[in-house]
């Protein structure tokens, strides 16, 4: 019997491997349950597709007189007709677990939509855009029927602005709310906006047609490095993602989302995308854009990444600086020393 446990516990963990390795993309809480000569998947998994293959696989096995496959898919089936989630405070922070003492793993802010994946409680965990998981207080969000929560994002009867740093403000002057940057709002056609959670204002600062982003916001190195310089003295957060803090990964995703190019959340996710380039032993072979990636252990994985202003010159958000800062590869600060140390590749990502 033991052997036929082990045989089972190490099929799930294989699947698990090919299936959801990333804890930070895929749920899979699967374990084994052993009731005499029967045995029962038990957990949960918002990958349909493992559960699938983990229930064929398992039937293969000789070991069982019964075996039952009580894995929950996400998201979870009562909830189905709201599964999605609006953003509809200025910032959401999206946390490790259901509690406040919990970590920050990122941010979401204002009218992004969401996947609700389960609920616990008054928490939700959510899937973002980027396929980034966490765990959400209902404080912030809206749920939607999957055809309310398209319409918001296709703008419904008005157009969607995103914001570079504005407010909304009521008729009497008051402020509404701060929209971060990346916030998302609908512009009706009297010149007011409309918030997720359907409360209108006046617009006031910085806003972008969504409809002229590619305009505005070219795939082109040199146009991400201006909007990188923007950020200028942000304070590094961790988890951060708006100019009230953001962390390393958090900021040059930010920029390329705005410039239309979808990257990862984290750093070492983003590593293992685009092309890798050359730098040269100078990085003079660097182009405007690119990335550069860095590990404080050798062989160890991807902590930090920074963005090319072109050859050796460089834009991050880090520790080292306390935030948004230039950095140059070839420079002789101590910090710049260190970073030429634990530099381990560069990516094109445009």
């Amino acid at each position: 019997m033991r052997s036929a446990v082990d045989e089972t516990t190490a099929l799930v963990e294989r699947v698990r491997e090919e299936f959801a390795p990333d804890p930070r993309t895929a749920v899979f809480d699967v374990s084994v349950e052993v009731d005499g000569d029967a045995v029962a998947l038990v957990g949960v998994t918002s990958e349909a597709a493992a559960a699938d293959e983990l229930r064929l696989r398992i039937a293969g096995l000789t070991g069982w007189r019964e075996v039952r496959d009580q894995v929950q898919r996400l998201p979870e089936t009562e909830h189905d007709e709201m599964v999605h989630a609006l953003v509809t405070s200025a910032v959401a922070p999206m946390l490790s677990g259901p509690a406040v003492r919990e970590t920050q793993i990122s941010q979401t802010v204002l009218g992004n939509r969401l996947v609700v994946l389960r609920h616990g409680g008054r928490w939700m965990q959510c899937r973002s855009y980027d396929g980034y998981i966490g765990w959400v207080h209902a404080g912030y969000l809206a749920l939607q029927g999957e055809q309310e929560a398209r319409a918001w994002e296709m703008g419904g009867d008005g157009e969607i602005w995103i914001s570079m740093g504005a407010e909304v403000v009521g008729h009497d002057g008051e402020r509404i709310i701060f929209l971060p940057w990346g916030a998302r709002v609908v512009r009706e056609a009297d010149g007011l906006v409309r918030l997720p959670d359907g409360r209108m204002g006046i617009p006031h600062g910085d806003l972008v047609p969504a409809a002229l982003r590619p305009l505005s916001f070219p795939a082109v190195g040199e146009a991400m490095c201006e909007t990188a310089a923007r950020w200028m003295g942000a304070p590094y957060l961790w988890g951060g993602v708006t100019l009230g803090g953001i962390d390393c990964s958090g900021f040059v995703q930010a920029v390329h989302r705005l410039h239309g190019v979808t990257i990862p959340r984290d750093s070492d996710q983003q590593s293992k995308t685009g092309l890798r380039v050359d730098p040269g032993e100078d990085f003079s072979s660097l182009r405007p854009g690119d990335l550069l990636f860095f590990a404080e252990d050798e062989g160890g994985r991807v902590t930090h990444v920074t963005m090319s202003t072109g050859g050796s010159g460089i834009i991050h958000s880090s520790l080292g600086n306390g935030g948004v800062a230039r950095n140059d590869m070839m420079g002789r600060r101590n910090y710049e020393r260190e970073l030429r140390r634990i530099f381990v590749g560069a990516r094109r990502m445009i």
